[in-house]
């Protein structure tokens, strides 16, 4: 079971931004047909950073990326409603 939070402010703005709230996206951990895969581009020495296709209840299929501080804690960092070229691997992905 993950321990999920999140920057407040930084809540507010995915919110008024990319209209997901990251309250309503934890059952994105979830999804079985999830792609997770490490956001090198994004990542610092100190912070790794982690990035999640998967569909969740609220949004249908939304692009998350997160940290995990340690192993029952996610940090949610961003998050968007999935690119038609996410759409596409996740479709891909489900088909096998």
């Amino acid at each position: 079971m993950h321990m999920f939070s999140w920057d407040e402010t930084k809540r507010e703005k995915v919110i008024s931004e990319h209209r997901i709230d990251f309250a309503k996206i934890t059952d994105i951990f979830e999804d079985l047909f999830s792609i997770d895969f490490i956001d090198d581009e994004h990542s610092r020495k100190d912070e790794q950073r982690f990035a999640k296709i998967g569909v969740t209840a609220e949004y249908g299929l939304v692009f998350l990326v997160y940290i995990a501080p340690n192993s029952e804690a996610v940090h949610f960092i961003t998050a968007r409603r999935a690119e038609s070229f996410m759409v596409k691997e996740y479709e891909k992905r489900k088909r096998y």
